[in-house]
């Protein structure tokens, strides 16, 4: 849930920007990511190279509900059990996005949470969690590490050995659309939007910027601010959502900004996405109507998106989930949902990606929930491991909380809710989820990464400092859902 004011610096810097523009580092394009620094205890991108601290992820109960589709409404049905971590003023605070659960690395029959990666979007770090075991008052113990740094980071995505899965490096989502970066040591301070870059894996690596590309000086020099990133290995195809959480805000929102800085989403036909990656082609997603993938009035913009299932008989066909949002508000707005199938194919004169077919996805959440309660806020979306569920996360008052629901249908199954009442005064908002396994199956997990703000009238992501009065410091939430946790507390029976 990335934030912005303006596609231009902040007022207090237009009129000297030329003047400046050197100095504060404007042009350089992303001057803050770079791997872990062992003098300063921090680790490589795979958690390597350093001791790390010992945190604790306190139990929290989360109500599940089901949807009667014949009243508009939910129904109470039981109880999941979530674990949570809340930021600090020397960790992420009240900006964290993105997480990303790595099963692959946990051991042979170890059901407890697997190591993860998480984006502390305001502090520039990327942070990861690994060596969970139980502790005290049903407490779960972890390592927290600190592997990277990056841009206002949002989302990831591993570049890993293809025999052993090790983390070589990572795609980072990087989003500033305040422009100006919290960032100690940069000249004397970075004036850039973000964009997608590989971080390596060593810590002599340099960061490489592969989004916008060469071929877009203008945003190259600009930036633009991506949401999420995400990549069908097999197809060596990658996606970039630019959005900005005031998408379609009126009086936020101009004729300027579409023609200037538009939301659009971006596709990649990538090179070497198992060592450095690379786009041999960049272009904007273009549907079946041959309509652009970007901001549209009364629709928002693509926010979140995910990789969904390959065709079982053609496997240059696949899904995407593309969860659209506009406005900038949270207790009204606009949002929804898109199944889309596309493909990438080869002949003589390269490779070539295009939209197959689309159609509206989860419409029982977007539409049913949403009108009888407000607009839920869609926010990012994880296909589950047996390709048979898809969990939804959202934001506004409307829905937040996380969804499951069918994929062939879209229809709405089960709603966990409560995250956003985790600590007093604290709204603590969806802000990415990621997970492995399924529901009701030992040693399942859905990871939550939650910023967070102390009223929804006027929600913002304030920083931890002064003159920001400390009342308003709000505090960004990690939650692991226990998927094989859930109990139904009524006499309905559970059907999944």
């Amino acid at each position: 849930e990335s934030s912005s004011a303006s596609d231009s610096p902040p007022p207090g810097m237009r009129v000297s920007l030329a003047s400046v523009s050197l100095a504060a580092g404007f042009g350089l394009g992303d001057v803050v990511c770079r791997p872990g620094n062992s003098s300063q205890g921090e680790c490589q991108i795979d958690g390597t190279g350093c001791t790390g601290e010992t945190v604790e992820f306190k139990p929290y109960t989360l109500a599940v509900s089901t949807w009667d589709r014949s009243t508009n409404s939910s129904v109470p049905l039981g109880e999941m059990t979530s674990y949570a971590i809340a930021g600090e003023i020397d960790t992420w605070q009240m900006y964290l996005h993105g997480p990303l659960i790595r099963p692959m690395e946990r051991a042979a029959n170890n059901i407890l949470i697997p190591p993860m990666y998480v984006h502390g979007t305001w502090v520039n770090k990327i942070y990861k969690f690994e060596n969970f075991t139980r502790g005290e008052n049903g407490a779960m113990r972890a390592t927290q590490k600190v592997v990277g740094h990056a841009l206002a980071p949002s989302t990831g995505w591993p570049v890993t050995d293809p025999d052993t899965q090790k983390v070589k490096g990572m795609l980072v989502a990087e989003g500033q659309p305040f422009w100006i970066a919290n960032e100690p040591g940069v000249p004397p301070m970075s004036l850039y939007k973000g964009g997608v870059t590989f971080l390596g894996g060593k810590e002599e690596d340099k960061c490489d910027q592969i989004f916008p590309g060469k071929d877009d000086p203008f945003h190259r020099m600009t930036g633009q601010v991506v949401n999420t990133v995400d990549c069908n290995r097999a197809n060596g195809v990658c996606f970039f959502t630019v959005w900005k959480f005031y998408d379609d805000q009126a009086g936020l929102w101009t004729n300027h900004t579409t023609k200037q800085a538009n939301d659009c989403l971006h596709y990649c036909l990538a090179e070497d996405l198992d060592t450095s990656p690379r786009c041999t082609k960049i272009g904007v997603v273009v549907d079946e109507h041959g309509e652009p993938v970007c901001h549209k009035e009364g629709v928002g913009a693509v926010h979140g998106m995910t990789i969904g299932k390959s065709d079982a008989n053609d496997a240059t066909v696949f899904d995407i989930f593309l969860v659209f949002t506009g406005k900038a508000t949270f207790e009204t707005g606009e949002s929804s949902m898109r199944k889309v199938t596309v493909q990438v194919s080869k002949n003589l004169l390269g490779r070539h990606f295009k939209v197959i077919k689309s159609a509206p996805f989860a419409t029982d959440l977007f539409v049913g929930m949403g009108q009888a309660r407000g607009d839920v806020g869609g926010d990012h979306a994880w296909v589950d491991d047996t390709g048979k569920y898809v969990w939804i996360s959202a934001f506004r008052l409307g829905g937040a909380g996380l969804h499951m629901v069918e994929y062939e249908t879209g229809k709405l199954l089960f709603s966990v809710t409560g995250v956003d009442k985790y600590l007093k005064d604290n709204y603590s908002y969806a802000a990415g989820i990621h997970g492995t396994g399924t529901l009701g199956k030992k040693g399942s997990y859905l990871a939550l990464a939650t910023s967070a703000c102390t009223t929804t009238k006027m929600c913002a992501p304030l920083p931890w400092e002064k003159p920001i009065p400390e009342q308003l410091w709000a505090k960004g939430v990690m939650f692991v859902l226990d998927l094989a946790s859930m109990k139904n507390t009524t006499a309905q029976a559970v059907v999944v």
